[in-house]
């Protein structure tokens, strides 16, 4: 681990930074999915409920590609004793802006689950295709364990 003054629980700086354009893809890609799921009628009720993930019994797993585009702008490491997602505060996402495809598609609302379902699976197939098109090595983790290891 890198010390840092301002950090000092710095991760180490990975070798191979992974190319903005892959990024940008990936900004891209969570725009259209925000902008389908706002079309598809389902609302977030805004109580922070579903995003409890050990009071829902719900892992929410991630891409490499999605957790190195967290990382980016979260490089330190995360207390490992806590299941709770760092991002959540209060009740509420603090990270919204980087969430990664399963927190876009995952609400409350039962009643579009398989809809939302079929827009995950969509997504994710086009996610898998970037990191084969910039040549990042893919692997499916537990987000929140994976930001705290």
């Amino acid at each position: 681990m890198t010390q840092n003054s301002s950090n000092p629980k710095q991760r180490e700086e990975p070798k191979n930074r992974l190319p903005a354009e892959a990024f940008e893809a990936l900004e891209k890609l969570y725009r259209r999915v925000d902008k389908e799921i706002s079309e598809s009628g389902v609302e977030c009720w805004l109580r922070g409920d579903c995003c409890d993930f050990e009071k829902v019994d719900h892992t929410l797993f991630a891409s490499s590609l999605e957790l190195e585009y967290v990382r980016e702008k979260h490089p330190e490491t995360f207390p490992p004793n806590n299941a709770l997602c760092p991002f959540w505060e209060d009740g509420r996402c603090v990270e919204r802006e980087r969430r990664p495809l399963g927190c876009r598609t995952y609400f409350c609302d039962g009643n579009f689950a398989e809809q939302l379902q079929a827009i995950y699976e969509n997504y994710h197939a086009e996610i898998r295709e970037l990191a084969k098109r910039y040549d990042i090595p893919y692997s499916y983790k537990p987000f929140v364990l994976a930001l705290r290891t």
